[in-house]
């Protein structure tokens, strides 16, 4: 039996090699992802073919998954709607090329598509009951992901769903104190480690986790980030309220037909060299003119 300051690993819940508590559902999501972004980056590959290259490729992939994550939602399937988001989530801080492209009515447009899916599918969570960590152990984390990029965009076209997904923090975890922050941050850092030391060597090399040292740096950081910010919390200024917030983002109909119209109206793959964005299905002929030893 498990002490109450013992955190114990959820069923079909696992840690990535960054201690991040997440749904296998959502990280098998994100590694695809992942591996398909690597298949696209020139740099990977020794090419150098436009600037815009890589961050239109992360963003075919962002649109693939916004499109499977609204069918999910059309079909009211909360959970896979929220697993997809959460991977997506990820994917985007892990790849932010995509924001930057040339096209920044098309930026503006998948950011408002994000926006409605992702305020639709908590709102709807929170209606069924199912927006709570007996459902989703990662949501508080997931929530201040989700606010963290919307900061992210905030300098470019904007992300108002930053307010719901602090709204429901300041609803959801603000009687949570400073000491119980700590505890459970110390209990999930003890849980990677056990959860670490059952997998193989070949498990831990093929997933690179990171090192106990690396694990105290990484703490370490976070504790020094907290103490800038004034020790306060993720959604700090925020009010219970603000879950109802309001914005023109979040009506999924018209959002979804301004983006699919925007879609439509671009390029569906590279404007130099294959037709495909995934460079492993290149020819060497076809990847020998940008080859970086060419300039």
């Amino acid at each position: 039996m498990s002490s109450p300051q013992e955190f114990v690993l959820p069923p079909k819940y696992t840690f990535t090699p960054g201690m991040t508590l997440m749904s296998e559902t959502s990280w098998e999501r994100l590694k695809k992802l992942a591996e398909q972004a690597q298949n696209r980056d020139p740099d990977a590959h020794g090419l150098y073919i436009y600037n815009d290259f890589l961050g239109y490729a992360i963003l075919d992939l962002v649109d693939s998954t916004l499109s499977s994550i609204h069918t999910l939602v059309v079909k009211k399937k909360w959970l896979d709607a929220f697993y997809a988001i959460v991977a997506l989530t990820h994917f985007m801080h892990m790849n932010a090329e995509w924001p930057q492209v040339d096209d920044g009515d098309r930026v503006d447009l998948t950011n408002q598509a994000y926006s409605a899916l992702v305020v639709k599918t908590l709102h709807s969570l929170a209606a069924a009951d199912l927006l709570n960590e007996a459902t989703l152990p990662d949501l508080e984390g997931v929530l201040k992901t989700i606010a963290d990029w919307a900061e992210a965009m905030d300098g470019l076209v904007g992300g108002p769903y930053g307010v719901v997904a602090k709204g429901y923090g300041k609803k959801l975890f603000g009687t949570r104190t400073a000491e119980e922050y700590k505890r459970i941050k110390e209990a999930q850092d003890k849980a990677y480690e056990r959860y670490v030391a059952s997998l193989s060597v070949a498990e831990r090399e093929e997933r690179g986790d990171l090192t106990p040292e690396e694990r105290k740096a990484m703490l370490q950081d976070e504790d020094e980030e907290d103490e800038e910010e004034g020790g306060g919390v993720w959604f700090d200024g925020a009010s219970a309220g603000d879950v109802n917030f309001k914005d023109d983002s979040f009506k999924i109909t018209p959002v979804w037909k301004a983006y699919k119209e925007c879609i439509a109206n671009s390029p569906s793959g590279p404007v130099r060299g294959a037709c495909t964005w995934d460079l492993s299905e290149w020819s060497v002929a076809e990847k020998k003119q940008f080859s970086i030893s060419n300039y």
